[in-house]
Protein backbone atom coordinates (compact mmCIF):
# COMPACT_ATOMS: atom_id res chain seq x y z
CA UNK A 1 0.00 0.00 0.00
CA UNK A 2 0.92 3.40 -0.84
CA UNK A 3 0.55 6.24 1.38
CA UNK A 4 1.51 9.79 2.04
CA UNK A 5 3.11 10.62 5.54
CA UNK A 6 1.31 13.28 7.15
CA UNK A 7 3.85 13.78 10.28
CA UNK A 8 7.24 12.05 11.18
CA UNK A 9 6.74 7.97 11.86
CA UNK A 10 10.10 6.53 13.17
CA UNK A 11 11.53 3.74 11.14
CA UNK A 12 9.12 4.88 8.04
CA UNK A 13 9.73 8.34 7.18
CA UNK A 14 9.74 11.78 6.96
CA UNK A 15 6.42 14.04 6.94
CA UNK A 16 5.32 14.59 3.08
CA UNK A 17 7.46 11.38 1.62
CA UNK A 18 5.58 8.72 -0.63
CA UNK A 19 5.84 5.31 1.06
CA UNK A 20 5.11 1.65 0.95
CA UNK A 21 3.96 -0.03 3.92
CA UNK A 22 2.28 -3.43 4.52
CA UNK A 23 -1.32 -3.15 3.97
CA UNK A 24 -2.30 -3.45 7.73
CA UNK A 25 0.25 -1.18 8.82
CA UNK A 26 -0.77 1.18 6.40
CA UNK A 27 -5.04 0.61 7.36
CA UNK A 28 -4.69 -0.48 11.15
CA UNK A 29 -2.23 2.37 12.13
CA UNK A 30 -1.31 4.63 9.73
CA UNK A 31 -4.41 6.02 8.58
CA UNK A 32 -6.65 5.59 11.61
CA UNK A 33 -4.15 7.69 13.45
CA UNK A 34 -4.36 10.09 11.19
CA UNK A 35 -0.39 10.05 10.59
CA UNK A 36 -0.73 9.11 6.41
CA UNK A 37 -2.96 9.46 3.70
CA UNK A 38 -4.20 7.10 1.04
CA UNK A 39 -1.37 7.81 -2.14
CA UNK A 40 -4.19 8.69 -4.78
CA UNK A 41 -3.36 11.18 -7.70
CA UNK A 42 -5.20 13.91 -6.21
CA UNK A 43 -3.20 13.19 -2.53
CA UNK A 44 -0.04 13.12 -4.66
CA UNK A 45 -0.74 16.67 -6.73
CA UNK A 46 -1.66 18.75 -3.48
CA UNK A 47 1.96 16.42 -1.73
CA UNK A 48 3.51 17.80 -4.61
CA UNK A 49 1.96 21.48 -4.36
CA UNK A 50 2.86 21.32 -1.07
CA UNK A 51 6.80 20.46 -1.72
CA UNK A 52 7.03 23.07 -4.47
CA UNK A 53 5.64 26.03 -2.16
CA UNK A 54 7.86 24.73 0.74
CA UNK A 55 10.83 25.01 -1.43
CA UNK A 56 10.23 28.45 -2.36
CA UNK A 57 9.38 29.52 0.70
CA UNK A 58 13.16 28.18 1.66
CA UNK A 59 14.86 29.81 -1.25
CA UNK A 60 13.17 33.29 -0.23
CA UNK A 61 14.05 32.61 3.59
CA UNK A 62 17.86 32.12 2.34
CA UNK A 63 17.29 34.94 -0.33
CA UNK A 64 16.58 37.45 3.27
CA UNK A 65 19.31 36.20 5.31
CA UNK A 66 21.76 36.20 2.32
CA UNK A 67 20.93 39.62 2.48
CA UNK A 68 21.46 40.37 6.37
CA UNK A 69 24.15 38.99 6.11
CA UNK A 70 25.86 40.93 3.32
CA UNK A 71 24.44 44.19 5.85
CA UNK A 72 26.37 42.73 8.48
CA UNK A 73 29.48 41.26 7.06
CA UNK A 74 32.36 44.01 8.66
CA UNK A 75 30.05 46.15 10.62
CA UNK A 76 31.35 47.58 13.72
CA UNK A 77 28.63 47.64 16.40
CA UNK A 78 29.11 49.82 19.75
CA UNK A 79 27.72 48.64 23.27
CA UNK A 80 28.28 50.93 26.29
CA UNK A 81 28.32 49.63 29.17
CA UNK A 82 29.28 50.03 32.71
CA UNK A 83 32.44 49.85 33.93
CA UNK A 84 34.71 49.44 37.33
CA UNK A 85 38.30 49.84 37.69
CA UNK A 86 40.88 48.93 35.28
CA UNK A 87 38.32 48.71 32.29
CA UNK A 88 36.37 45.76 34.05
CA UNK A 89 32.66 45.55 33.27
CA UNK A 90 29.76 45.10 36.11
CA UNK A 91 28.57 41.38 35.20
CA UNK A 92 29.10 40.71 31.57
CA UNK A 93 28.13 41.32 27.67
CA UNK A 94 25.35 38.93 27.35
CA UNK A 95 24.69 37.57 23.79
CA UNK A 96 21.12 39.16 24.33
CA UNK A 97 22.17 42.92 24.28
CA UNK A 98 24.07 42.23 21.15
CA UNK A 99 21.17 41.07 19.82
CA UNK A 100 19.34 44.34 21.21
CA UNK A 101 21.95 46.21 18.95
CA UNK A 102 21.69 44.69 15.56
CA UNK A 103 17.85 45.08 16.06
CA UNK A 104 18.18 48.90 16.34
CA UNK A 105 20.58 48.38 12.97
CA UNK A 106 17.84 46.20 11.06
CA UNK A 107 19.38 42.73 11.53
CA UNK A 108 17.00 40.04 12.82
CA UNK A 109 18.63 37.07 14.41
CA UNK A 110 18.09 34.56 17.31
CA UNK A 111 20.87 35.13 20.24
CA UNK A 112 22.00 31.04 20.15
CA UNK A 113 22.90 32.05 16.15
CA UNK A 114 26.08 34.10 17.69
CA UNK A 115 29.47 32.55 18.60
CA UNK A 116 30.48 35.16 21.34
CA UNK A 117 33.25 34.51 22.99
CA UNK A 118 32.79 35.47 27.00
CA UNK A 119 32.90 39.84 27.19
CA UNK A 120 34.11 41.04 30.47
CA UNK A 121 36.63 43.83 29.94
CA UNK A 122 36.35 46.74 27.53
CA UNK A 123 37.56 46.78 23.76
CA UNK A 124 36.91 44.80 20.20
CA UNK A 125 35.35 41.42 20.02
CA UNK A 126 34.93 39.43 16.59
CA UNK A 127 31.71 37.88 16.48
CA UNK A 128 30.56 35.20 14.08
CA UNK A 129 26.24 35.04 13.01
CA UNK A 130 25.12 31.95 11.63
CA UNK A 131 22.43 32.78 9.64
CA UNK A 132 21.66 29.50 8.32
CA UNK A 133 23.97 26.69 6.36
CA UNK A 134 26.23 27.93 4.80
CA UNK A 135 25.34 31.78 5.18
CA UNK A 136 27.07 33.70 8.29
CA UNK A 137 28.94 37.00 8.62
CA UNK A 138 31.36 38.04 10.86
CA UNK A 139 31.53 41.53 12.52
CA UNK A 140 32.98 43.29 15.80
CA UNK A 141 31.56 44.23 18.62
CA UNK A 142 33.29 47.45 20.45
CA UNK A 143 32.56 47.48 24.38
CA UNK A 144 33.19 50.92 25.38
CA UNK A 145 32.43 52.86 28.99
CA UNK A 146 29.15 55.04 29.39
Amino acid sequence: MQVILLADVKGTGKKGDLVNVADGFGRNFLLKKGLAQVANSTNLNINKQAKQAQEFHKQEERKAFAEQAKILKGKKVVLKVKVGENGKLFGAVTSQEIVNELTKIGIDIEKKKLDTPVIKMIGSYQIKARFCEGISADFMVQVEPE
